[in-house]
């Protein structure tokens, strides 16, 4: 049972470092967020969480992304996007074989009247949030990149006020201050694991790939924040009407807050920040009877 327990905690902040080096600058030119990911992989492997269809499945992906990044071809690009989008969702969805992640939390009940939470350490959701990332959002290594997110702050302000009030009003949460001791973990995760991947995703590649598309268009950027944001509404069809309708709220807060200021970090902090809050201040995940 230690063994288990270190191979997971080798493997998360492994995972989490990856994340993190994704916002460092090149040391000589060698990019720091590869070298932590193949160690996390490696680890991973080690651990049992990981066998070789889930590496070879991330190496594709991978190549799919450099190859898409590079292509100039007017037929290969969206060919390629398109490639990247299905595997990407295959292995954020855990469609793809050759994962076995682990559990950090198990059928605990957060909040009284409201269904237990499991979490799990989703090794393939991760690496992918983490290669769309790296490849499709730039993510901010100066100054001058952080600074850009001064414009979006009304946006990364007001969005988790509209979007907890209107869960608030739809009655599927009440309100319920809470810290419970697995709070940082749970945090922890859900900003480095599952905001950065879903707003890579959602944000990064879906909004990116349809701004550029339609560059120069009267309407471009209504669509394009449009239709990301039905699409991260429909993902989250497992919590209802209510669920799908608020999701996609939060999902134009969050593509307002990257479009308005040119940065994904706009849209991944503002994610998190309803996410954190609703944790700690309401009913999580949902009231049962809802």
């Amino acid at each position: 049972m230690g063994e288990l327990a270190g191979s997971i905690a080798a493997t998360y902040w492994l995972l989490a470092l990856a994340v993190i080096a994704l916002w460092c600058p090149p040391w000589r030119g060698v990019a720091a967020w590869p070298v932590c990911l193949v160690m996390a992989l490696g680890a991973a492997w080690l651990g049992g969480f990981v066998a070789l269809p889930g590496i070879m499945a991330l190496v594709l992906l991978a190549v799919l992304c450099h190859l898409r990044q590079h292509s100039t071809s007017s037929v290969a690009r969206p060919l390629l996007l398109a490639a990247v989008i299905v595997l990407a969702l295959g292995l954020a969805l855990h469609k793809v074989p050759g994962f076995a992640n682990p559990l950090l939390l198990q059928g605990v009940q957060v909040s009284p009247g409201a269904a237990s939470v499991t979490q799990y350490l989703n090794v393939d959701k991760a690496a992918v949030g983490i290669l769309l990332c790296a490849y499709f959002c730039a993510p901010a290594r100066r100054r001058a990149d952080w600074r850009a997110l001064r414009p979006a702050w009304p946006l990364m302000l007001a969005t988790p006020v509209v979007v907890l009030a209107g869960a608030l009003l739809s009655g599927t949460v009440a309100v319920d201050p809470k810290l419970p001791p697995f709070a940082p973990v749970f945090l922890v995760t859900n900003l480095l694991f599952t905001c950065v991947a879903e707003e890579a995703f959602f944000r990064g590649v879906i909004q990116g790939g349809l701004l550029n598309a339609l560059a120069g268009k009267r309407h471009g950027p209504a669509v394009a924040i449009g239709v990301a944001s039905v699409l991260f509404g429909i993902a989250h069809a497992g919590g209802g009407v209510a669920m799908i309708v608020l999701a996609t709220l939060a999902g134009v807060g969050y593509g307002l807050a990257a479009w308005r200021s040119g940065r994904i970090e706009a849209a991944i902090l503002t994610h998190f920040l309803v996410n954190a809050l609703r944790f700690l201040l309401v009913t999580y995940p949902l009231l049962v009877h809802a």
